[in-house]
């Protein structure tokens, strides 16, 4: 559905059964793990909205606002966060590529799964650190389709991977493009994806503002300062569309 100005899918099994299919044909397809941070940009930069609008599909990384969503439409949904999301599919037969972040990290990834008894063709690509409008993006490409992978994981943060996989998605032939953001820590276990609720909410914010207080206080401070904002003109929107289907 459209809200908040973008494009969530909110059904799981939905979202999965469009990931697989683009697999299954060779296509090329991304999606946006909309967070707080993601949802924030969104708002205020309309060429990053775009970019995220116009993702094949998305996925809701935030139960903030899916209990958003609930209170203005009376809808049941849950988030599908990254971390879950990348635990299952980092676990199928897929021929994987992670691009950015160290190889350290994607060593311990390999480790993990290997641990789980679990054999996967599983790819690194290095890219440099540069500002989003200095990649190679035809040459990155290049390899790319050389590799010929089913998924490509992007962590480079957001809107930083968001940006990228826009910018090089012209030149691919085929995969899905995930921007993961900081799902690798989440699933090595250097973050805790905290599955309790407290009336609705799962906070696992909270631990990544402890390790990057200054980062992640930005961040939620940002987002909390747009939250009257986006729920005031959703409802708005809400009351408008529910008048004109009378």
């Amino acid at each position: 559905m459209e809200v908040f100005n973008i494009n969530i899918e909110f059904d799981s099994e939905v979202f999965k059964n469009t990931v697989e299919k683009y697999i299954k044909e060779k296509k090329k397809a991304y999606v946006c793990v909309v967070d707080a941070n993601v949802i924030t940009i969104a708002q205020k930069d309309l060429k990053y909205r775009e970019i995220v609008k116009n993702a094949t599909i998305n996925t809701c990384d935030g139960s903030s606002i899916a209990k958003m969503v609930n209170k203005i439409y009376g809808t049941h949904y849950h988030a599908y966060n990254g971390p879950e999301l990348f635990e299952y599919y980092i676990e199928r037969p897929y021929k994987h590529l992670l691009l950015g972040n160290k190889a350290s990290k994607v060593d311990q990834i390999k480790a993990k799964v290997k641990e789980k008894g679990i054999e996967l063709d599983m790819q690194h690509l290095d890219v440099p650190f540069v500002p989003v409008e200095q990649f190679d993006y035809e040459g990155i490409a290049k390899q790319i389709n050389e590799i010929k992978p089913d998924i490509v994981w992007v962590s480079l943060g957001a809107p930083k991977q968001e940006t990228f996989i826009s910018n090089i998605f012209p030149y691919v032939n085929q995969s899905v493009f995930f921007g993961i953001g900081a799902a690798f820590n989440f699933y090595t276990g250097d973050l805790h994806n905290n599955k309790k609720e407290f009336g609705g909410l799962r906070l696992i914010w909270l631990e990544r503002i402890f390790k990057e207080p200054k980062k992640q206080l930005k961040r939620v401070g940002g987002y909390l300062m747009m939250v009257p904002k986006m729920y005031f003109e959703e409802k708005r929107k809400a009351k408008q569309t529910s008048k004109n289907t009378k």
